[in-house]
């Protein structure tokens, strides 16, 4: 299954997320899914972070201080993944494994002032599924994503609930299978290689240019069509795209 992080929402004080630890965020995955699919969700939003300069770091007894890393070996991961769940035992819901976590700047901490202030709060989006948002429950500004078949099986909250998304709901767009080519295509010339160049531009263009709004829609079949059309850069380009300097969050 593939990821794409889309930001839903940002970190708040303690009174406009549901009344718990300020400036942290809780992610939920249903049990439905293998463990390799919630390890790779998890993947997804701590690299769309680190693009940013941030680091996902825990916060409950026994995984406090300890910080995600997507390069680590997958076993390892797995250890970390079910510690942090455990280690949210004061709030346990049958069906969902549930972790909460900072984002701090690197080389800072949770406790630093201006370190997790307002930052951004992302969901593993699922293409040919939907995100949708609200407020309320105790869970501040939530979101739940669907799959294709229309099943919950992310959910992410405690957001500030004074700065919800325009959109209660988004659509994924599907992603577009690439054709297989032959071993000799790589002799040939892509007939479509330069419409292919032109639109990496254009979206790219939209993408950078600070002067014109991107809405969110549009925001997302940019990073649909990156990874289509570029698939050995779509990653950076799409953690680039989806949001600017996470310096500008503190600011609003």
């Amino acid at each position: 299954m593939s990821y794409i992080p889309l930001r839903r929402g940002f970190t708040g004080p303690s009174d406009k997320i549901g009344g718990s630890s300020p400036y942290h965020w809780d992610f939920k995955a249903s049990q439905s899914l293998p463990i390799g699919e919630q390890v790779k969700a998890f993947d997804t939003l701590v690299r769309q972070y680190q693009s940013h300069g941030r680091e996902v770091e825990f916060s409950n007894a026994s995984v406090a201080g300890m910080r995600w890393n997507p390069a680590a070996n997958f076993d390892d991961k797995v250890k970390l993944y079910n510690q942090a769940i455990n280690a949210h035992s004061h709030s346990m819901h049958p069906g969902w494994n549930s972790i909460d976590a900072y984002v701090p700047f690197k080389g800072k901490s949770r406790f630093d002032q201006g370190a997790v202030e307002g930052a951004s709060i992302y969901v593993p989006g699922i293409p040919g599924g939907k995100v949708r948002s609200s407020s309320g429950g105790g869970y501040g500004y939530f979101s739940e994503v669907l799959n294709p078949k229309g099943e919950v099986v992310f959910k992410v909250g405690h957001g500030d609930t004074s700065r919800p998304e325009k959109e209660a709901e988004l659509v994924v767009p599907e992603l577009q299978e690439q054709p297989q080519l032959d071993q000799d295509s790589d002799r040939k010339e892509d007939p479509n290689s330069l419409a292919n160049s032109m639109l990496q531009m254009y979206l790219l263009g939209l993408g950078v240019n600070k002067e014109k709004e991107v809405k969110p829609v549009d925001r997302i079949k940019q990073q649909v069509m990156l990874s289509v059309f570029a698939p050995q850069r779509s990653s950076t380009l799409m953690r680039y795209l989806s949001e600017p300097s996470p310096y500008e969050e503190l600011t609003a």
